[in-house]
């Protein structure tokens, strides 16, 4: 039977079956959770209904004063608070308060605003899945390895932008591109400290004296997500190298385009100097043939210089094109 409030969705998975959405009200005569059952309780709220909390038996306030992220273990439930990532619909990925309780086959997540990774679960997954009769840690972990995911997938868009802001680079580098750069920067930045805030909360996951009570199998499911934690977390913060590799490429362009402007003037000024230099010969004075030539000798001097710097400039600019051509040829050094 469907929820009446959308908000809250219960969905019990019975051994090997599909999971079947079930109505708040029908709660009670569910509990307790048999062990070939997985309740997984997800609430789009700012906080957990206290009558929902009391029929599960979760403890609302056991990270209301604590800061995100963290992890507190009080027997038999854990109790996680982290920062998801919603990346797919925002140009600027949103980071998203989530709490985990964890108890004896109960899963319940709270969030304020939809999680993206928790929805596409909810949404395409949950017919398909198979977890009655894993434990309520594990789903968890799996859970946590989506939300890590989800950071991989904002880096790798984050890498794609990247790359389109290089390859204007390339094109025609100008001063919009490099406040692109500070911006891109800035967000590498949020990214890998909006992970790196969770460390805790995973090194905790990991450990064996943080909760005595897991199985073995929980335990190794706790021990694969803390190593990739540390994996995801490396990627993040490769993505700064990245953006600082992409200042270095912008630099180049500019100190490129700069040496050729340079090289263009400096040759402006010799073929200017060479100009003055010949009508300064031809303002001496002494007698020749040519200053009785009046204004024919005057007109023939003047488009003598006006040939001799239209010819220079244009083989210079002719050099410098076919330079470029050069460089941007495959297999040219």
């Amino acid at each position: 039977m469907a929820q009446a409030d959308p908000t809250i969705r219960l969905l019990l998975f019975e051994g090997e079956t599909a999971g079947r959405e079930i109505a708040s009200r029908d709660l009670s005569d569910l509990l307790p959770i048999g062990d070939r059952h997985l309740l997984w309780v997800d609430v789009t709220q700012a906080a957990i209904p206290a009558d929902l909390a009391d029929r599960l038996g979760v403890d609302v306030d056991a990270l209301a004063s604590s800061p995100l992220p963290d992890i507190r273990w009080a027997a038999p439930w854990t109790y996680m608070r982290l920062n998801a990532l919603n990346w797919q619909d925002e140009r600027r990925p949103k980071g998203v308060s989530l709490t985990l309780a964890i108890g004896p086959n109960i899963v319940v997540t709270q969030h304020e605003s939809p999680a993206d990774f928790i929805r596409t679960v909810l949404d395409d997954e949950s017919d398909v899945l198979r977890i009655g009769r894993l434990e309520s840690m594990i789903f968890a972990a799996s859970l946590l390895d989506r939300m890590l995911t989800d950071y991989l997938d904002a880096r790798d868009e984050f890498e794609n932008v990247l790359d389109r802001v290089e390859l204007q680079i390339l094109r025609k580098p100008h001063t919009g591109l490099l406040r692109d750069l500070q911006m891109l920067r800035q967000r590498g930045s949020r990214f890998r400290q909006a992970l790196a805030d969770h460390r805790d909360v995973f090194d905790a996951l990991g450990r064996p004296d943080f909760n005595p009570s897991l199985t073995d199998g929980a335990r190794e499911a706790c021990t694969a997500l803390r190593k990739r934690y540390s994996h995801v977390i490396g990627v993040i913060e490769n993505a700064r190298e990245l953006v600082n590799g992409s200042f270095d490429l912008y630099s180049s362009r500019i100190a490129e385009s700069t040496n050729a402007t340079m090289h263009l003037l400096t040759v402006v000024t010799v073929i200017t100097g060479l100009l003055a230099t010949a009508a300064g010969v031809l303002g001496m004075n002494f007698a020749a043939p040519i200053f009785d030539t009046g204004s024919r000798g005057f007109y023939t001097a003047v488009a003598s210089m006006l040939v001799f710097a239209t010819a220079s400039i244009s083989f210079v600019l002719w050099r410098m094109r076919r330079s470029r051509q050069d460089g941007a040829r495959p297999g040219t050094r």
